[in-house]
């Protein structure tokens, strides 16, 4: 990693949220690791509720699974979206892609990581949202 490459991280948010606690704190010390600062929560209805606890605080990137008691990836992400429109979406799942697209609707159109990945596919994909932004 370069020192523009930890540069850009340092100043990036990962929003985290995932309801298998193992892979919340597996997927965290990954992105911490990279040099990303991350707020973890284990379903959408606490990711949200620290979001809204926090206006000031700004979230760079929602990294959330699709599949969630409570409050699922796909509705936190446009819940979210409605107060931090820029927000980037990485969005998590063992179901098809199609699927998931399809509870997006027309216009939301998140990144998407088919579950299982590896921790390079994680990196790589949480490396490229960050830059486009």
């Amino acid at each position: 990693m370069t020192l523009a490459d930890n540069n850009r991280t340092r100043n990036t948010t990962v929003l985290l949220v995932e309801d298998d606690k193992p892979l919340l704190e597996f997927f965290s010390t990954i992105l911490r690791r990279e040099g990303y600062e991350v707020i973890t929560a284990e379903n959408g209805v606490e990711a949200l509720d620290i979001a809204k606890s926090q206006p000031g605080e700004r979230i760079d990137i929602l990294l959330s699974d699709v599949a969630m008691p409570y409050m699922g990836g796909v509705q936190l992400a446009l819940n979210l979206r409605k107060f931090q429109p820029e927000l980037r979406v990485l969005l998590t799942s063992a179901m098809p892609f199609q699927e998931i697209s399809n509870q997006c609707g027309p216009t939301f159109k998140p990144e998407f990581l088919a579950k299982p990945f590896s921790v390079s596919d994680l990196t790589s994909k949480i490396k490229m949202i960050s830059e486009a932004r």
